[in-house]
Order: C-alpha cells, then sequence, then structure tokens
C-alpha cells in the first residue's frame, strides 16, 4: 500500500534555514587540484561547425577561444542588459558562450576564470550523462532496465518495479520529505545506504516529486555498473576528454560520489558540459555519449511534469522561461547555479553565485537570447 501525502514540491532552491545546518553544502568545496597535464590540442581539421552559418571555432578543451559579441552576430548592448540583472543579483561568474567562443564574461571580485564553486544539483545532469555513456557501452541496456539489478538491497521487495527511467525522471515513488531528503540524507554517513533504505511511497512511474535520494541511488547503479565511484569514472571517461581539468565531485564520509550534488568546476569548465551536449555529445571526433541519449535528456521525460528530463530542466513548448526559445534547457543548482543550453541560437550560459531570491531565469536568459541576432 502506497501512501501518498501533500505538501509544498522542492523544486530548484532550499530554505537557507535548513542549508545553513549543513557546511557540505554551504562551501564551494575543495580547492581545484593537479591532475596530469592536458594533452595537445587537437589539429584544425578536426573542428567542428555548428552549421553552414557558422564560423568555425576551436574546441575548447584546453581553453575557450575568445571572440567579440559582434562577431559572433550578438547585440553587446542587450548581454549588457542581462549582465547588468545578474551582477545586481548576488552573481560571481556569469559567461555566455555562441558558436563555440566566448563572447562575453565577468567575475565578481576576487573570483577568476580559474574559481572553483560547487554547481550543487548541477550534479545530477553530470549523473543522467554518465548514466547514458554505461548504456552507449553497453553496461547498462536501457533506461527501462529494473535498478535492482545492480541495487542487491532492493531485490525482493516492492523497490523492485524501480527503473533507471524513474530515477532520472523523478517518478521512482521513494518516500520524500523535507527532513528526510534534506537532513538526515546530509548527515548520513553513508549517504547511499541511507537513500537504498527507503521505503515507497508510490507505485514507479505514478508521482513526480524532486527527491535527492532518488538521484543517489544511481551512485549504487554507476558503481556497480562501471566498477568505480562515479567520480572516478567522470573524471576518466568525461572529464579529462572534454578538458574539465580542475573539476572534482564531494564525497560521503564513506567515500561514495554524491550523485545528486556538488561538482565542483570554474565557469568555464561548467561551460565545457553544456558545450559538449550542445554539441549532442560529440567532442572534436570522438561520440562521448550518444546525441541520442542527449536528445532523450533535453525532453520531458514523463507527462506528470512536462519540464523535466533525465535530471535536466526542460523548457517545454517555451511555457517556463517565455522569453526564450523551447528547445532551451538548463542544469539547475542550489543558490541559481545554473548552465544554460539553446540549441536553437548556439549558446550555452553560465551563471554562477549566490542565493538571490529574487532571481528570474526568464530575467537573465531572455535577453542574453534576444542578443543573438541571427
Amino acid at each position: 500500500m502506497f501512501r501518498m501525502r501533500h505538501r509544498r514540491r522542492i523544486r530548484f532552491v532550499v530554505p537557507y534555514a535548513i542549508l545553513a545546518l549543513f557546511p557540505l553544502l554551504l562551501t564551494p568545496g575543495p580547492a581545484a587540484r593537479d591532475y596530469p597535464s592536458p594533452p595537445k590540442p587537437e589539429p584544425a581539421a578536426e573542428r567542428l561547425a555548428a552549421g553552414a552559418a557558422v564560423r568555425w571555432a576551436p574546441w575548447p578543451t584546453l581553453d575557450w577561444a575568445l571572440s567579440s559579441p559582434e562577431a559572433r552576430d550578438m547585440d553587446d548592448a542587450e548581454l549588457e542588459r542581462a549582465f547588468d540583472y545578474a551582477r545586481n543579483r548576488r552573481s560571481q561568474a556569469l559567461l555566455v558562450i555562441r558558436h563555440g567562443y566566448v563572447v562575453k564574461e565577468w567575475y565578481a571580485y576576487p573570483w577568476t576564470k580559474h574559481t572553483t564553486q560547487s554547481g550543487y544539483s548541477v550534479a545530477k545532469s553530470f549523473t543522467s550523462c554518465l548514466i547514458g555513456m554505461l548504456i552507449d557501452e553497453g553496461r547498462i541496456s536501457g533506461p527501462d532496465q529494473r535498478a535492482s539489478d545492480w541495487i542487491t538491497q532492493w531485490r525482493g521487495k516492492e523497490h523492485e518495479a524501480i527503473t533507471i527511467r524513474h530515477l532520472l525522471s523523478m517518478t521512482s515513488g521513494i518516500y520524500c520529505t523535507l527532513n528526510s531528503d534534506y537532513v538526515d540524507l546530509l548527515t548520513a554517513p553513508n549517504q547511499t545506504l541511507y537513500a537504498l533504505g527507503l521505503p515507497l511511497e508510490a507505485e514507479p512511474g505514478r508521482h513526480w516529486e524532486y527527491n535527492n535520494a532518488a538521484v543517489q541511488a544511481l551512485a549504487e547503479v554507476i558503481l556497480k555498473a562501471s566498477g568505480r565511484q562515479a567520480k572516478d569514472y567522470a573524471r576518466e571517461r568525461l572529464w579529462s576528454v572534454i578538458g574539465m581539468w580542475n573539476a572534482d565531485w564531494l564525497t560521503d564520509e564513506t567515500g561514495n560520489t554524491l550523485t545528486y550534488q556538488s561538482v565542483i568546476a570554474s565557469a568555464r569548465e561548467f561551460a565545457k558540459f553544456g558545450y559538449l551536449f550542445l554539441r549532442r555529445g560529440k567532442w572534436v571526433s570522438r561520440q562521448v555519449v550518444s546525441a541520442g541519449w542527449v536528445d532523450q535528456s533535453a525532453r520531458p521525460s514523463q507527462s506528470l511534469n512536462r519540464r523535466y528530463g533525465f535530471l535536466w530542466w526542460t523548457n517545454h513548448d517555451g511555457d517556463y522561461w517565455k522569453d526564450v526559445p523551447a528547445d532551451a534547457y538548463a542544469a539547475v543548482g542550489a543558490f541559481n547555479q545554473r548552465v544554460y543550453v539553446v540549441p536553437s541560437l548556439d549558446l550555452v550560459v553560465v551563471r554562477l553565485g549566490e542565493e538571490d531570491f529574487q532571481w528570474s531565469d526568464n530575467a537573465f536568459l531572455g535577453p542574453v537570447c534576444k542578443a543573438a541576432l541571427r
């Protein structure tokens, strides 16, 4: 018997009164660490153009190429209007990429392009990408495979009905309250074990609810399917390929990757992840994750909340961000951390900073999109 309860949905942010209790979420995470030197740049012949009207851009594996807005058909006055809005709302890093070039960038002192910051729930979109990569490798058969094939604690229980799709689309039916998801989960020494031990409160696929514990369950799937912690798999198969050299991912006290939160990177590195999705999973000559997975992740994953894909937020039918193209989607984290992707305008936009309760994605992203002249 599943007990349905009515309560306020938790979406993008969590009240300070709750999060202030947990230094884990309120600190920017460990300082950037030294990793092996990046490879030599790819030859120019391997560069990719977004379309016939797009000027060739070097892949940003080492770093981004710079351009004026005008050279990439963007109106700097509109961009400045968007940046003014964001600067006045506690932003600390703003970045706009068009046609593969940085066309506008700003940091609040003492931030620089090297400053790393937790993206909080932006990590969920990384988790989705890793699942897609494991499907591409044949380690997971597809999103409709049962999660209990890797999660032994769920075998023989009602949890056996939960599929990878349910976990990716927030329809698993796993018990979720403000206390369980933002207090007990965060303070558990083994957050994966805590998440896997939660009961069901709804039949999988019948109820949409933003659920951190459900995403943490995917840490066990990734571990069993890849043989590595998610952060190690990401570093080897994703970050080293696209040039997220200083990226890190927080773990719990027992070493489990927190697949629901806290990939730590610079604004330019987060933009590389957005750019990978803008290019439909391709990086130089390598298909890092299949184009089909990118497309599936960025569209509604179920009918209960058409704004939600596979751990990405969508602008389905253009009814969410009204001044933004309908094909836009975003990796979203607490305190207004954002990685926006707008395929029809060939844009990636990043905002990092502190929480502003008046923040409007449309008020910021709308003028950025309006700045794209063609």
